[in-house]
C-alpha cells in the first residue's frame, strides 16, 4: 500500500472514531469527540461587610466546608446599633403624646360646647371672641393629635432604618457553596468591602471544550455534552503542579479544589486520560456559548465550546466534579435536516 493511501485510510479511521451516529432516547445524535476539555468553576464570590467594624465570628473558620444559603459567615460586634434598635422600639411603643393630644382635643371639644350651650340658654353669655378661641383650642388639639400620629410613623421608619444598619453587622451566604478562602478572622477590624471570605458555587461548574473547527457546522447551543471523568497520567507536555501558596485560595491560579494548579486545555490533550465507568463518572452538561473565534494555538483551527455541567454530590455530601480534573468530552449534536 502506497504512503498516500495509508494516509487516507488514517484520516478515515480517525473521522469515523470522531463524529459517529447513534440514537440517544429515542432521538438520532451524532457524537463528536472533543480535542480538549477543561472543568472550571463559574461564581466564586468574596465575601465582605458593607460596614467597618470589629469581627466577633468568622462562620466557618476554615476552608473546604460546605455551607448553605442564609447561614451566617460574618458578625460584627453590634452593640452600639443594638442599643439604638432597642431604643427606637421604646419610642415606638410609647403612647403617651398620643394619648395627650386626644385628652386635649376632648378637653377642648367639651369646652366649646359648653360655652355654646350656655349662649344657647342665655344669649351673649360668651362673646364672639371667646368662642372663636374655644373653636381655635379644638383646632389646635386636632392638629396636635395628626402630629403625634405622624411621629409614630416617623419613629416606625427609624426603628425599619436602625434594623436595616443592624443587618448589615451579619453576613450570611447568598447561595449554597464552599469556602474556599478565610483571609481575617475574628478579633481584627474591617473595612467596609474588604474580602473576609471566599465562597465558591459547586452546584454547576462550566466546560471549556474544544472540537474541530470542520464539525463547527454540526453544534448547536443547547446541544448535550457527555463529560466523563477520567485520570490523567503525567506526560512531558503537563507541567508539574505546584500547591497553594500560603492565604490563597483553593482556586487560586486556576487550581483545583486539591490545591494544583489547572493545566491548560492543550496540556490535558497531550495527557493520557482513563475515562471511569461508573455512573459517579458521567455526567451531561448543555452547550451555552459557541466561540465565534477559532482557537489556532494548538496549529489546528478549533471551535471553543462553553458547556455549563450540573455538578453531584457522592453519599458524604462531596462533589464529584471539581475544577481542572481530568475528564473528556463528547459532543451528542442533534441529527438536523
Amino acid at each position: 500500500m502506497s504512503l498516500i493511501s495509508r494516509g487516507l485510510v488514517v484520516f478515515l479511521t480517525s473521522v469515523l472514531v470522531m463524529c459517529s451516529v447513534v440514537a440517544v432516547r429515542g432521538q438520532e445524535v451524532q457524537r463528536i469527540s472533543a480535542h480538549s476539555a477543561l472543568l472550571e468553576v463559574v461564581r466564586r464570590v468574596p465575601i465582605s461587610t458593607e460596614v467597618a467594624g470589629r469581627i466577633v465570628s468568622v462562620t466557618p473558620s476554615d476552608e473546604g466546608v460546605l455551607v448553605k444559603a442564609g447561614d451566617e459567615m460574618i458578625r460584627l460586634d453590634d452593640a452600639v446599633i443594638q442599643a439604638e434598635v432597642k431604643r427606637a422600639k421604646v419610642e415606638l411603643d410609647l403612647q403617651t403624646e398620643i394619648e395627650f393630644a386626644k385628652v386635649s382635643l376632648e378637653v377642648a371639644k367639651a369646652e366649646e360646647q359648653q360655652k355654646r350651650e350656655a349662649n344657647q340658654r342665655r344669649p351673649g353669655a360668651f362673646n364672639p371672641s371667646e368662642i372663636r378661641q374655644v373653636e381655635l383650642e379644638v383646632k389646635k388639639g386636632d392638629a396636635s393629635l395628626r402630629k403625634a400620629v405622624d411621629d409614630k410613623l416617623i419613629q416606625e421608619a427609624d426603628l425599619q432604618i436602625k434594623q436595616a444598619q443592624l443587618a448589615q453587622y451579619t453576613v450570611k451566604a447568598p447561595f449554597d457553596g464552599l469556602v474556599t478562602l478565610v483571609k481575617v478572622f475574628p478579633g481584627q477590624n474591617v473595612r467596609p468591602g474588604e474580602q473576609v471570605l471566599e465562597l465558591t458555587d459547586m452546584s454547576v461548574l462550566r466546560a471549556q471544550v474544544k472540537v474541530p473547527a470542520s464539525l463547527r457546522r454540526m453544534l448547536f447551543v443547547g446541544d448535550q455534552v457527555e463529560i466523563r471523568v477520567g485520570e490523567a497520567k503525567a506526560v512531558e507536555s503537563v507541567r508539574e503542579a505546584p500547591g497553594r501558596r500560603p492565604g490563597g485560595s483553593l482556586f487560586d491560579g486556576e487550581g483545583a479544589a486539591s490545591g494544583a494548579r489547572a493545566s491548560d486545555p492543550a496540556e490535558f490533550a497531550a495527557a493520557e486520560v482513563q475515562v471511569g465507568e461508573s455512573e459517579d463518572s458521567v455526567f451531561l452538561g448543555e452547550i451555552r456559548f459557541i466561540d465565534p473565534v477559532l482557537d489556532n494555538i494548538s496549529g489546528t483551527p478549533m471551535t471553543k465550546l462553553s458547556v455549563f455541567v450540573p455538578n453531584r454530590q457522592d453519599q458524604y455530601g462531596r462533589y464529584l466534579l471539581y475544577q481542572g480534573m481530568p475528564v473528556t468530552a463528547t459532543v451528542l449534536a442533534k441529527a438536523r435536516n
